[in-house]
């Protein structure tokens, strides 16, 4: 997720992450800030969501899917400590474990792919290169000996013709 202040998450990523709307996730925010749950807020009084209000909407969602009416899963939410449920899970700047939306994670693996695919290119490139110079090779080499074979025989031809040239001439003798 993209960080705030490398220790909040935006908004919009929360809500892209819990796959719900930005104003679902801010009126469910509201609720819960109306039953005594309370969000850090940044210098432009917005809403700076940690891991333990992602947590939270987590559990949210889970209960308003299991068809829980709304205002007893905002109490119930409101009502847990987070804080202490996500102690052992909550990130700190210097851990190496980071959080991607969806979104993200699919960025990286287009990346990802799109390096792998032009090294892949390279070396096929690089692989039909080397054959295509070595076929040349050979195929200049195969030239090469019928053009010296062609001489030769160009050679025997004249010589044979300079014998038959002088045997004539000289047959009357």
């Amino acid at each position: 997720m993209e960080m705030e202040n490398e220790f909040g998450y935006f908004s919009k990523d929360v809500s892209i992450e819990l796959e719900i709307t930005a104003s679902t996730l801010r009126r469910w925010s509201i609720e819960l800030e109306k039953e005594g749950y309370s969000f850090s807020r940044n210098d432009r009084n917005q809403r700076i969501y940690f891991e333990r209000d992602y947590s939270a909407f987590k559990e949210l969602k889970k209960l308003l899917a299991n068809s829980v009416p709304v205002s007893d899963a905002i109490k119930a939410i409101a009502s847990t400590d987070f804080e202490k449920k996500c102690v052992d899970q909550t990130l700190t700047v210097h851990s190496d474990i980071m959080r991607l939306t969806k979104r993200e994670l699919r960025e990286i693996v287009k990346v990802a792919l799109e390096e792998e695919r032009k090294i892949i290119l390279a070396a096929l490139q690089e692989n039909m290169d080397n054959k295509i110079e070595i076929r040349d090779r050979l195929l200049m080499q195969q030239m090469n000996i019928q053009f010296q074979e062609k001489q030769k025989v160009m050679v025997i031809q004249q010589e044979q013709k300079k014998k038959n040239w002088l045997q004539k001439c000289f047959s009357f003798l």
